[in-house]
């Protein structure tokens, strides 16, 4: 018999609690009860990043994958299952002084919001055990649904300037900020039902463990349009570039092609995270605004009618 390596029984072992955990939310929603999400939750839903982050990149590219899991949790725009939105905090919008800065709409939802939480930690990193950004660098939640989370002390309540103090921190470590309403965490979280429109999640991304940016390239292109949308941003070359190719393997949506020395962005591929900008040592790639913004951020939620005041 072939033996298991211990990356395997590790991530056997945390499916096996994630699935503990997972009946023992059930019947609690079976029985009407409060469920109130603690740390200790939270480190069993972490434990199931790893072993989420192998599956579908061992099976992301297959037909199966693409028609069943995809197709139910990408493909139904009516459901409202969930929705992100990258915000590129590098991006430089110059000689257009109607157009509004990333930390600008980021900003303006931190002020409106009612209730402001900072996670203790970062569920993805801490699922996958990431070595190269800190664990204890949480998600920001923003709006009354936020508040629900206090009670099992998953994260601390923040003033505006200590949460976008939080986002400044977050850009110099080259995170990418990624507005999200997913369906699916609320109920975990135990978020009540007329409190789900009342939250969003602003997660920071690392690239190296962030369930979506890790795999975009494990999702069709009709997926990651229908979710992934950036915020009117995407990437350009510019005639600047060196040929060091560092900005393709940033690129988490495989968008960046090469053509001799050079290299071109796909732009519909493009999601517009900045991360190729942030990698390229000539700035000969950078983010570049095609399309005018909107307003604010919660206007990029189609369908959702988010209120986080």
């Amino acid at each position: 018999m072939k033996k298991q390596s211990r990356s395997q029984r590790s991530r056997l072992q945390d499916f096996r609690e994630f699935n503990q955990w997972l009946r023992k939310r059930v019947r609690s929603q079976l029985a009407g009860e409060e469920y109130v999400f603690t740390r200790e939750d939270f480190g069993k839903i972490s434990g199931s990043v790893g072993m989420t982050n192998h599956l579908i990149s061992r099976f992301g590219g297959s037909r199966w994958y693409q028609k069943t899991l995809e197709s139910w949790f990408f493909g139904r725009p009516e459901q409202n299952l969930v929705q992100t939105r990258l915000i590129p905090l590098n991006a430089q919008v110059k000689d257009r002084p109607s157009a509004v800065m990333p930390y600008r709409m980021i900003d303006d939802v931190i002020e409106k919001a009612s209730f402001r939480l900072i996670m203790h930690e970062c569920i993805c990193r801490k699922g996958t055990g990431c070595t190269d950004y800190p664990i204890d660098f949480g998600c920001l939640f923003l709006g009354e649904g936020a508040r629900t989370l206090l009670k099992g002390d998953v994260g601390r309540g923040a003033t505006i300037e200590e949460a976008k103090a939080h986002i400044r921190k977050a850009g110099e470590m080259k995170l990418v900020p990624l507005a999200a309403y997913v369906k699916l965490e609320q109920w975990v979280m135990g978020i009540s039902k007329e409190n789900h429109s009342r939250l969003l999640e602003i997660c920071l991304c690392c690239p190296c463990c962030c369930l979506g940016l890790r795999n975009l390239k494990h999702i069709s292109p009709e997926g990651r349009r229908q979710v992934f949308l950036n915020i009117g941003f995407v990437a350009k070359a510019f005639p600047t570039c060196q040929g060091c190719f560092d900005c393709v393997s940033a690129c988490p949506a495989g968008a960046i092609k090469t053509k001799g020395d050079k290299v071109w962005v796909k732009e519909d591929e493009c999601v517009g995270c900045g991360l190729c900008q942030n990698a390229c040592p000539h700035q000969a790639i950078r983010l570049v605004q095609i399309k005018p913004a909107r307003g604010g951020i919660l206007d990029y939620f189609d369908g959702l009618h988010l209120d986080v005041s």
